[in-house]
């Protein structure tokens, strides 16, 4: 049996399309990690953000956090799949290690006296 790792994968969809094919695309990226052999841990919609320069022509994505459980020799066919479908705009797989935590919620605001 190989060791799972914990990754976390950004990806950023082109911004076309409903929110039932935005999901359905999204439950695909899932089915793909499954297929590898992997896990999901948890996943995020972050929503329509436009993007600091255009990327294949678009000036806006659709951001995607995934973090699941995966072999690690089962990464490297996970990039290929995602570099390969046409839908991702750009993505990034880190190790939980390399990968910030994610704030869950904006700080409160400090009162200040004056």
């Amino acid at each position: 049996m190989t060791a799972q790792r914990g990754y976390e994968a950004l990806v950023i969809l082109k911004p076309g399309g409903t929110e039932e094919e935005i999901a359905r695309h999204t439950g695909e990226l899932e089915a793909q990690v499954k297929k590898l052999g992997g896990s999901i841990d948890s996943s995020q919609q972050l929503g329509r953000r436009r993007l600091a320069f255009p990327i294949l022509r678009q000036a806006e994505g659709h951001y995607y956090l995934l973090r699941f459980q995966a072999p690690t020799e089962q990464v490297a066919e996970l990039e290929h799949l995602f570099r390969l479908d046409e839908r991702i705009v750009r993505f990034i797989i880190l190790s939980q290690d390399e990968a910030a935590p994610m704030p869950t919620a904006a700080p409160a605001a400090a009162a200040r006296s004056y």
